[in-house]
């Protein structure tokens, strides 16, 4: 327990949005991201007091015809998240999006703390194919970015149209990718897959606990205790990607800490 008058240092977790803003979101399907992350910045502000050794800090990406931060200047702490609804339209560049993941999570740009960081938490949505050349950039930003490597990675694929393979192999993991044909349903399990990853990535005894399907899973069980009868799809009894080789987190707490050179 800290002794009285002083608080006890918390690391920053990151949860970031990777959105899929296309044209193919247009309509309902960017309706539900827009209310879901409305939802969002009650909530998580919420179960932020429940992690009393982690600060949570948001942002949000769309790609469409090139990708862009939704959320200006890095990192945004909870209590001056407010989202901006976003719009749908263009194809979908998924490889620009990887781009910009690998140059901002470093120490030169969005992971700038004394106190140090958790893994980042990083969520996928999208309804359907890459246009780009996303393969060499998921390949670079893999070889080239310890964090987003290690990063505890999630995909919501909306729709029949997703292209779940590519998830798979976006996420590492087939376990962490969701599926649902049911835009309401997707508003709920946005929310729920925010939740679930704060929560476990947040109360995590050692940083590389909690991976990405560990989140899937949570989010979907908690979704189906209240919709029996439309439960949503998660992963498959085919191919793993990687599994928990690639979520890494070997190095334990000692990895994440701000004073580690090996993470830039």
């Amino acid at each position: 327990m800290p002794a009285q008058g002083t608080e006890k240092i918390k690391k920053v977790l990151p949860i970031i949005y990777a959105i899929d803003t296309s044209g193919s979101m247009s309509g309902d399907r960017i309706s539900a991201v827009n209310e879901a992350m409305h939802d969002c910045e009650e909530v998580l502000r919420e179960k932020a007091s429940d992690l009393p050794e982690s600060e949570i800090k948001i942002a949000a990406l769309e790609f469409s015809s090139g990708a862009k931060w939704i959320t200006k200047g890095g990192l945004v702490a909870l209590e001056d998240f407010y989202w901006n609804d976003a719009t749908a339209g263009g194809v979908t560049d998924l490889g620009e999006a990887l781009k910009e993941l690998g140059s901002k999570l470093s120490r030169s740009a969005f992971l700038v703390s004394e106190t140090g960081f958790s893994l980042p938490v990083i969520i996928f949505m999208s309804d359907g194919g890459p246009t780009d050349n996303w393969k060499k950039e998921l390949k670079s930003v893999t070889e080239n970015n310890r964090w987003f490597k290690d990063s505890r990675k999630v995909a919501i694929a909306i729709g029949d149209d997703a292209d779940v393979e590519v998830l798979k192999e976006l996420v590492g993991n087939s376990e962490a990718v969701i599926s649902t044909n049911d835009t309401e349903q997707l508003k709920d399990l946005i929310v729920a897959v925010s939740v679930s990853a704060s929560l476990l990535a947040g109360q995590s005894r050692v940083a590389g606990d909690a991976k990405g399907d560990e989140i899937a899973e949570t989010a979907v069980k908690e979704l189906e205790k209240g919709d029996e009868n439309d439960p949503v799809i998660i992963g498959d009894s085919g191919d793993d990607f990687g599994g928990d080789d690639g979520f890494g987190g070997d190095d334990g707490d000692n990895g994440w800490g701000a004073d580690n050179d090996d993470w830039n």
